[in-house]
């Protein structure tokens, strides 16, 4: 399980910091990184956009907790109720014009469940491959989905969607 574990900080370190090949000083850019979440309902229509600085650490603190050591590999059991889609700016890559508008990335998706505390993370193949393809190692797609017991204060929360919502 540490194993799977440290292969996970890995894989999301490399997420975070490397996707788009940037250099030691892009790194500190990349922390200011904007990004914003999509809230789906369980048919998997948008019920919210949120973009609001104060709602979206907010969201981020909850999902945070999701990943912490009692994560296990997979998927939860049932349904989705809500699912928290975490879109990124994409990298800016040298030569680009830093003023520019930038396109935006599906990252990851957390889904929480009506009846568990149990919270579902995947990250995105596509994102996955991009990884893969930067440290040299296919078939990563799949591999980091994991689903964490969270407590019951954050899992109210993130079953509360409309606490988020732009005003």
């Amino acid at each position: 399980m540490k194993k799977y574990l440290i292969l996970c900080a890995l894989a999301l370190t490399l997420l975070l910091t490397a996707c788009g090949g940037q250099d030691a000083e892009d790194t500190a850019e990349e922390a200011e990184k904007d990004h914003y979440y999509q809230i789906l309902g369980a048919d998997g229509q948008e019920l919210y956009t949120v973009t609001d600085d104060t709602a979206v650490s907010e969201i981020d603190a909850l999902i945070n907790e999701a990943g912490g050591e009692n994560a296990d590999h997979g998927s939860a059991e049932g349904t989705p109720l809500y699912t928290y889609v975490y879109w990124q700016e994409a990298t800016l890559h040298a030569g680009e014009d830093p003023d520019a508008e930038r396109e935006y990335l599906e990252v990851f998706r957390t889904q929480v469940r009506s009846d568990s505390n149990e919270v579902t993370t995947e990250v995105l193949s596509d994102t996955l491959e991009g990884v893969g393809d930067w440290i040299g190692v296919e078939g990563l797609d799949g591999l980091l989905t994991f689903t964490a017991e969270v407590s019951q204060e954050t899992a109210d929360a993130l079953r509360d969607p409309a606490r988020f919502a732009n005003t």
